[in-house]
């Protein structure tokens, strides 16, 4: 992976249910004014765009299937970090923030009525109307099963893993320049349901790519 460079604007690819709260707050005691944010707000707005400039660092959820991944924002940018985890884990986690709190936002804003497919029934109904991991989509659009490896070396500086997240974050500050003060892994969700062994198999083997990244990144954070 490439050295960081603080000439350089740094993405930071924010993969839902990755520790992205969490390293939002670090981020924030890093760069300070220089940290911009790119979400999605109130599921309609746009995030906004910025002008790339040194020493700057932009985090947020990237999704190219939505038209607004790194690539459609900033096609020129070439210094990323990003967090993984577990793809079936992201799932599991992703359903019970969505049960816990984004459920209930998704119908008072009217983007969710009750009963309707995507009210889902538990966690086999969200699975099962929700197949396939969500990683490829928020790292750039032109990433491959072909060229993955090579992108990940020539254009990030970092990635980490949700399952080790103090260290990851540690680790993180060292390849930055920055010392970490406090790792605290925020926005965690209660779970009271389990899923089928039959489903998290099924969900596996349909997800190779997915799991291919999250390998890939496993072994050189082991590294």
């Amino acid at each position: 992976m490439i050295k960081y460079n603080p000439v350089k604007p740094l993405i930071s690819l924010h993969i839902p249910k990755c520790g992205g709260q969490s390293l939002r707050r670090v981020l924030k005691t890093w760069f300070s004014e220089h940290l911009y944010f790119h979400y999605y707000k109130d599921y309609s707005v746009l995030p906004p765009k910025y002008e790339l400039k040194p020493g700057m660092c932009i985090h947020g959820h990237f999704n190219h299937t939505r038209g607004f991944g790194v690539d459609d924002y900033y096609p020129k940018a070439d210094q990323f970090i990003t967090f993984l985890r577990d793809p079936l884990e992201i799932v599991i986690s992703n359903y019970f923030f969505w049960k816990k709190k984004a459920r209930e936002k998704q119908i008072r804003t009217g983007f969710l009525k009750e009963g309707d497919a995507n009210d889902y029934r538990d966690i086999e109904d969200f699975f099962a109307k929700r197949p396939e991991s969500h990683i490829p989509n928020f790292l750039p659009g032109y990433l491959t099963k072909q060229n993955y490896k090579d992108i990940f070396e020539e254009k990030f500086v970092y990635i980490g893993v949700v399952e080790d997240m103090p260290t990851s974050l540690k680790k993180l500050g060292r390849k930055l320049g920055f010392k970490l003060t406090e790792a605290v892994w925020v926005n965690k969700s209660e779970r009271d349901e389990d899923v089928s062994q039959a489903t998290k198999e099924r969900f596996i083997s349909a997800n190779a790519f997915a799991y291919d990244i999250y390998h890939y990144a496993k072994k050189k954070y082991k590294k």
